[in-house]
């Protein structure tokens, strides 16, 4: 094995090999595809098979992130579209502090394209012939009652801050105790029980909001985790299937996404897969030939080999 970075990034496999096979597809998957061939059809084994990737990847102890939204229906990939984009003439739309006025720049190719100060460029790799979605979940499984202090066969203890959240009020307002139904109160009290054995003192305001707060930070982590693996997975998939692939986190209209596809929480991430256009450079814009999309030179992420 090779001692130092420089030696380790030039190595390679050998021809004909699964290594070098693999070597390929992961190089392939790190470039972004903006256009596709629509004319072709992914095949149903090929879609299932993506899924799979998409939602049979490792997460932390098996908790589910996030639900997956797989679309085909052109007219729907074409409003998901719609989404990633707006103008001037439509402010509304754009969301968070990144899609502020001004924050693309008024220069060069961009200017030519018209996405001056004020305009957002569109996101065709979304365009693909299957586009992925997913969507923010929180529905976690935990039995209170299966809660051992070696965890046993629980589920993941930062998901029981979701219960903890649910029943606070009980736990805290008397009033609302006198109120709950016997049902909530049973609940409740096992809930308190397996913060009793958290040694939480759910009676202490500040040491409730430290712990909830702590859960929640991790489960933030985890969230993101699964989805960065989810993601990692599909793309890897895909490039030795032979597609190309593009992510966006540019949702300009999130309310009509979520309209669009029935979601109940926001949407983390959208992927586009698909057929490359064959003889047409996979920077080239979907919907505007005259225009090619810039490229970033991929940074050296240095490794460090313990022998």
């Amino acid at each position: 094995m090779a001692n130092n970075t420089a030696e380790a990034l030039n190595l390679r496999p050998k021809k004909d090999t699964k290594n070098m096979e693999l070597f390929k597809a992961i190089h392939r998957a790190q470039h972004v595809q903006r256009n596709f061939d629509l004319n072709k059809k992914m095949p149903e084994q090929d879609i299932s098979t993506i899924v799979t990737a998409a939602t049979q990847c490792t997460s932390k102890q098996n908790v589910a992130h996030y639900k997956l939204h797989a679309i085909t229906n052109r007219e729907i990939i074409e409003e998901i579209y719609d989404c990633t984009t707006c103008t001037p003439e439509h402010p509304e739309e754009a969301q968070g502090q990144k899609y502020a006025r001004n924050y693309y720049p008024n220069k060069g190719a961009v200017k030519k394209k018209g996405y001056g100060k004020g305009n957002y460029p569109e996101n065709p790799q979304v365009l693909g012939n299957l586009v992925l979605v997913f969507e923010r979940y929180e529905k976690f499984y935990f039995n209170p009652k299966k809660f051992t202090n070696k965890m046993g066969d629980a589920a993941n203890p930062q998901t029981f801050v979701t219960q903890v959240e649910e029943v606070r009020e009980l736990l805290e307002d008397a009033s609302a105790w006198d109120a709950a139904t016997a049902k909530q109160k049973d609940r409740t009290m096992l809930v308190a029980e397996v913060l009793d054995r958290m040694d939480v003192d759910y009676h202490d305001k500040d040491e409730l909001d430290d712990y909830i707060n702590e859960m929640r930070r991790t489960l933030a982590q985890d969230s993101f985790t699964a989805l960065g693996i989810a993601a990692g997975t599909v793309n890897l998939t895909a490039s030795q299937l032979g597609y190309g692939t593009g992510c966006s986190t540019c949702i300009m209209n999130r309310p009509k996404l979520k309209k669009l596809l029935g979601m109940k929480r926001d949407p983390l991430l959208i992927m586009g897969i698909g057929f490359k256009q064959e003889g047409k450079n996979r920077r080239v814009h979907h919907k505007d030939d005259g225009y090619t999309f810039g490229t970033i030179k991929k940074q050296p992420i240095e490794i460090s080999y313990i022998n």
